[in-house]
C-alpha cells in the first residue's frame, strides 16, 4: 500500500531549489576580462633584451646556422640602431608568420608600435641591416615616389629608382635575404607608387613587368612590408586587390602585458613614490588593465577594429587610480575626434565601474539577461514579446472570468445550503425549502442561457441543487409516512407496546434521513402518548 506525500512537503522541498535556481538565473556572472586583468597584473613577462638566447635560436633556425648559447648575435642586430620595448611572446609570433609570407600587410593602431616591430623583424630576418630598404610614405607624394623608387620613364634613358636598383642586388646575392618595409603605405595609392605594369605583375609571382626597357620582378629572397594604419585616417583604404599584390593582412592588436612591463621598467627603482606604489599594487594594476582590455574591447565592438588604443599611447601615462578621469577621457577624446554618430561618453564605463566595485561581476550577465540579449540579436524578442503578452492577456481575462463564475456558484452554492440548513433547523417548511431551491433553479438557468457560466457548470451547480430537493422530498415523504402510522395506531387512542416498539424501530430507520430536530420531534411524540397510555 502506497502513501502520497503531502503537497506541503513537496512544496518544502521545491521551493528553495525553485529560490537556488532564480538566484543563479539573476546573479551577474565574473567578467572573463577581469580574471585576465588579474593574471596580468601578477605575472612577469620578458621583453626582447631578456631572452638573448631565445631570441638567438630563432635567428639560427630561421638562418640555419649552429645554436650557441650565450651568442648575442641575435640581439645585437635588433638593437640597430636601438632596441625598443617589445614583449617576447608578441614579437616571436610576428615572426614566425613572416618565415611563411614574403609579403605581409603589417596594421596597427596609434600606439602598438607597427613600424618599429616590423623593422626589428626585418632586421632579424636578413640578418643584415644593410638589407633592409625602409621607405616613408607621405600624403600627395604619389608621383615623386613613384620616380623616387621605381624610376623616372620620362628621361632621355630610363634611371631605375631605388626600389628597382635594390632588388637587382637581391637576385645578384641569391644567398642573402633581404627586406623592403614600406611605412605608412596607406598614406599614397599603391597602385600609382608601382606604376601600373609593375602592379600589374604583383598579381602574379613569375611574369615580369616591363619597365622602361628592363624585365622587373620582384626577387623570391626579398620580404616585401606594407605598414598600414588600422582604422580611420588612412587615405587609401586597402581592399582585397591590394592585399593580392602585397600580401595578407597581419594585425598588431594592443598588447597588455607589453604595456605593464613596460610601466614596471619605467618607475620602479625611480624616486617618484606615488607612481612605484601603483606599480608595485596588484589590485591597482587588475583595475588599470581591466579599463585598457575592456575600453579597447567595447571600441572594437561598437566602432571597429581600428579605434583602439595600443600600449603606446598616452593611456599609458594613466595607471594610477587618481588618474583614472583622465585616463577615461583620453580614450573619449581619441574616439570622439573622428566625429562617429554615436559619440563615446562617460555612461559607456559605469558597465567597466560596477565591475570595479563588485570585484569583476559582468553588470547584466545573468543567464536571464544573456537569453533577453540573444533574443535582441537574433530578431524574436519582439515576436516572443508578443505571443508572451498575448498569454498573459489571456490568462489574465481566463483568470477573472474563472473567479467571477466561481464567485458566482460560491454565492447560489450558499444560498442553496442556507434553505436546506433552514429546512433542516425547521425554520422554514419543506414546501417553502423546495419552492427557494426551484427559484434558485431558475436563476442558474438564466446565466447558463446569459453565457456568465458555462453549460458544464451549470449541469453541476443543478445537479447540487437537485441534491437538496431531492434529500427534502423524501424527508418530507418519509415523515409523511411516519404520521401516518403513528395516527393509524392511535385511532383507539391507545398506543400499545407492540405499537410503540414498532414506532421505536420506524423512527430509528428514518433516524438518519429527516433533520435531526424533526426526529426529537416525533420521538418525543411517541414516547410522551405512550407514558400517558401507561
Amino acid at each position: 500500500m502506497t502513501s502520497s506525500v503531502p503537497p506541503a512537503r513537496i512544496l518544502l522541498f521545491v521551493l528553495p531549489v525553485l529560490i537556488a535556481l532564480l538566484w543563479i538565473g539573476l546573479r551577474d556572472q565574473p567578467d572573463p576580462d577581469w580574471e585576465k586583468a588579474s593574471r596580468l597584473a601578477r605575472q612577469q613577462f620578458y621583453l626582447l633584451q631578456d631572452v638573448p638566447d631565445s631570441l638567438q635560436s630563432l635567428y639560427a633556425a630561421w638562418h640555419k646556422t649552429p645554436f650557441r648559447a650565450g651568442d648575442s648575435t641575435a640581439l645585437r642586430i635588433v638593437s640597430q640602431p636601438s632596441l625598443s620595448n617589445i614583449e617576447w611572446q608578441a614579437f616571436r609570433g610576428f615572426f614566425e608568420t613572416t618565415t611563411h609570407q614574403t609579403r605581409m600587410v603589417v596594421s596597427g593602431v596609434t600606439g602598438v608600435g607597427a613600424t618599429k616591430q616590423t623593422k626589428h623583424v626585418a632586421r632579424l630576418l636578413t640578418g643584415r641591416p644593410e638589407n633592409v630598404l625602409l621607405i616613408e610614405c607621405a600624403p600627395q607624394f604619389d608621383l615623386d615616389y613613384h620616380k623616387k623608387y621605381i624610376g623616372d620613364e620620362t628621361a632621355e634613358q630610363f634611371e631605375p629608382g631605388e626600389l628597382l636598383r635594390f632588388w637587382q642586388n637581391c637576385w645578384q646575392k641569391p644567398d642573402q635575404r633581404f627586406a623592403v618595409i614600406v611605412d605608412n603605405f596607406d598614406k599614397i595609392n599603391p597602385e600609382t607608387f608601382f606604376g601600373p605594369a609593375l602592379w600589374e605583375a604583383m598579381s602574379s609571382t613569375d611574369e615580369p613587368a616591363m619597365i622602361g626597357g628592363l624585365e622587373v620582378l620582384p626577387p623570391p629572397n626579398c620580404h616585401l612590408f606594407s605598414v598600414t594604419h588600422l582604422g580611420p585616417g588612412s587615405l587609401v583604404e586597402f581592399s582585397g586587390e591590394h592585399f593580392k599584390r602585397l600580401g595578407r593582412q597581419y594585425i598588431i592588436e594592443p598588447n597588455a602585458a607589453e604595456l605593464i612591463e613596460y610601466l614596471r621598467r619605467k618607475w620602479l627603482g625611480t624616486s617618484d613614490s606615488t607612481r612605484v606604489a601603483a606599480v608595485t599594487d596588484t589590485v591597482q594594476m587588475q583595475h588599470y588593465l581591466y579599463y585598457f582590455l575592456k575600453t579597447n574591447l567595447l571600441l572594437k565592438t561598437r566602432y571597429g577594429n581600428g579605434f583602439q588604443l595600443g600600449q603606446g599611447s598616452n593611456v599609458r601615462d594613466f595607471f594610477r587610480k587618481k588618474d583614472l578621469a583622465e585616463l577615461k577621457s583620453a580614450y573619449i577624446n581619441h574616439l570622439n575626434a573622428f566625429r562617429p554618430d554615436d559619440e563615446l561618453s562617460l555612461n559607456d564605463f559605469k558597465s567597466m565601474d560596477y565591475a570595479v566595485r563588485t570585484d569583476g561581476l559582468e553588470q547584466n550577465s545573468s543567464f536571464l539577461d544573456r537569453q533577453i540579449r540573444l533574443l535582441y540579436e537574433t530578431g524574436y524578442f519582439v515576436e516572443i514579446s508578443i505571443v508572451a503578452s498575448t498569454a498573459l492577456l489571456t490568462f489574465l481575462a481566463g483568470w477573472w472570468v474563472f473567479r467571477r463564475r466561481e464567485q458566482l456558484i460560491r454565492h447560489y452554492g450558499e444560498r442553496a445550503h442556507q434553505v436546506y440548513v433552514g429546512f433542516e433547523t425547521q425554520a422554514i417548511s419543506a414546501d417553502e425549502a423546495a419552492r427557494r431551491l426551484e427559484e434558485i433553479k431558475n436563476e442558474v438557468d438564466d446565466l447558463v442561457m446569459r453565457r456568465r457560466l458555462n453549460y458544464t457548470e451549470g449541469l453541476y451547480f443543478l445537479a447540487f441543487v437537485e441534491d437538496k430537493v431531492k434529500r427534502i422530498e423524501f424527508a418530507r415523504n418519509v415523515s409523511q409516512t411516519f404520521l401516518e402510522l403513528f395516527n393509524t395506531f392511535m385511532e383507539d387512542d391507545v398506543l400499545t407496546e407492540s405499537e410503540y416498539t414498532k414506532l421505536r424501530q420506524f423512527l430509528q430507520s428514518i433516524r438518519h434521513k429527516i433533520p435531526e430536530e424533526t426526529y426529537e420531534q416525533f420521538r418525543a411524540k411517541v414516547e410522551q402518548t405512550y407514558a400517558a397510555n401507561n
